[in-house]
Parts: structure tokens; sequence; C-alpha cells
């Protein structure tokens, strides 16, 4: 089963999206902060992370994307960043970037496309 990190500080979006994710069939983990999400990065390996950029310090979004790179073990996770804020549609160390508020069918069908189709609805076990 495709097992996606949600990394957003909003607690009601952090577990909409991980809500929805789950009920697609995708296993899901989240984490409110740039370094618990570098932690669950490197222990669970996710199959792809779904960023927030706006991430508050100390590991903001960007400094998040620095530190994923530089760690060997880590750096070839794909991630898509989410973000309230007017980014370039291209960050390095991305497969994507959606301005929110987004459409979810464009994020399921990115993540789908970038990690391949969930399992069953119903059959998933969040970690």
């Amino acid at each position: 089963m495709r097992l996606l990190l949600v990394v957003e500080d909003d607690y009601d979006i952090r577990t909409a999206l991980a809500s929805l994710l789950s009920d697609l069939g995708y296993s899901v983990c989240d984490a409110g902060d740039g370094v618990k999400a570098l932690e669950k990065v490197r222990s669970l390996r996710p199959d792809l992370i779904v960023l927030d950029y706006g991430l508050p310090g100390p590991k903001d979004g960007e400094e998040f994307l620095r530190a994923k790179a530089a760690d060997r073990q880590i750096g070839d996770i794909p991630v898509i960043v989410v973000s309230g804020y007017e980014l370039p549609p291209e960050i390095d160390g991305t497969v994507a970037v959606l301005r929110k508020p987004f459409d979810f069918s464009l994020l399921a069908a990115l993540i789908e496309r970038v990690v391949g189709p969930p399992a069953s609805p119903g059959t998933n076990a969040a970690a």
C-alpha cells in the first residue's frame, strides 16, 4: 500500500487532507511541522510527501526541502507542494506546486500519477 505523508501546520487542513486521501485508499501519516516531518520521513520512508510550503520555523517548507535533498536516504522521495503563497510553478525537489485553495481531485490525480493508484477504499491502515 502506498504511504503518503501530509505535512501541514493547520490542524483542520491536515486532518481533512489525511482523511480524504485515506478514503481514496492510501495509507496516510501526518506531521504539523518540518522537524516532525523530517523525523517521519526518515523513519517511515513514505512514497510521497504533500508539503505545506508556508510551515512556521524552525523548518519551513524551503528548509525542509533543503534538508531532505541533502539526505541520501530520503532525497529521492517525491514532494507535492501546496501553499497559500504565490510560488513559482516549479520548485527544486518537487514534482508539482499547487496554490491553496486547490481542487482536491487535481491533487489526487497528481498523487496517482506519481505513486500509482491507491488500494481499494476501506483497506488502508493509517500510520
